[in-house]
């Protein structure tokens, strides 16, 4: 049985090896911020951020939306949520998750995007 830091680990490690894993527009940095982001805007803002689509219907901050494809999986994967994408994960926290299942589903993506910053960086 492995704990809940062993899985958090195993998934942001793997999620670290995704190609533009973290990148901001312009070659910048969006997973330093991104924790702070989910802190002072909440989860689902911060999923919204990182699906929005720009006039080409292309995601318009492509680092946040596999920011938020690794969080849905990790999120999945400990049971928390179902959704194993970006879009998903924000449809379910909308639609479907009571404000308990917010609330851990939001602690949980901080505790994991704590690894996933030192394994990008």
């Amino acid at each position: 049985m492995k704990t809940l830091a062993q899985i958090r680990a195993a998934n942001a490690l793997n999620a670290s090896h995704v190609k533009g894993m973290g990148l901001g527009q312009k070659g910048g940095n969006a997973l330093s911020r991104f924790p702070m982001l989910i802190k002072t805007d909440g989860l689902l803002a911060a999923g919204a951020f990182a699906i929005e689509l720009n006039a080409k219907g292309e995601p318009k901050q492509e680092g946040a939306r596999l920011i938020v494809n690794a969080v849905a999986e990790h999120l999945a994967a400990v049971g928390i949520c179902k959704a194993t994408v970006a879009r998903d994960l924000v449809e379910e926290l909308a639609t479907a998750a009571d404000a308990s299942q917010l609330r851990r589903a939001t602690a949980e993506s901080l505790a994991f995007l704590n690894y996933l910053k030192r394994f990008v960086a």
